[in-house]
Order: C-alpha cells, then sequence, then structure tokens
C-alpha cells in the first residue's frame, strides 16, 4: 500500500530523471565528444614515474 508521500516521491524521482536526462543530451550537442589525439592517447597509457620526496626537494633547492 502506497502513501500519499511515497507516490509524490516517485514523481519527483521521475521528473530529475527526465531533467537529468534533457540536461545530458543538451551537454552532447553543446559540447561534442572528440575523439584523442594521438600523444593523448601516449599519456593515457603510459605510467608515470612517481616522484620521491628528496627528488622533489632537489628540483625545489630546498
Amino acid at each position: 500500500m502506497e502513501t500519499e508521500t511515497t507516490t509524490e516521491l516517485k514523481k519527483i524521482r521521475a521528473d530529475l530523471n527526465l531533467l537529468t536526462n534533457l540536461y545530458s543530451k543538451l551537454v552532447e550537442k553543446l559540447i561534442p565528444e572528440e575523439e584523442p589525439e594521438a600523444e593523448d592517447l601516449k599519456a593515457i597509457h603510459n605510467i608515470d614515474k612517481i616522484s620521491s620526496e628528496s627528488e622533489l626537494l632537489k628540483v625545489f633547492d630546498a
């Protein structure tokens, strides 16, 4: 048995889902998705070296 509050919450959730979908479609139109360039793909897939504290202090002359 649904209460009035439960019914209203379900309506609000449906409205929020609708607004979220509309916003998503608007963003897709305004900001089209681009394919990454070769340089970007290389940066994404390369494993970065993590510097130690002593290496950072050397760079900053501290």
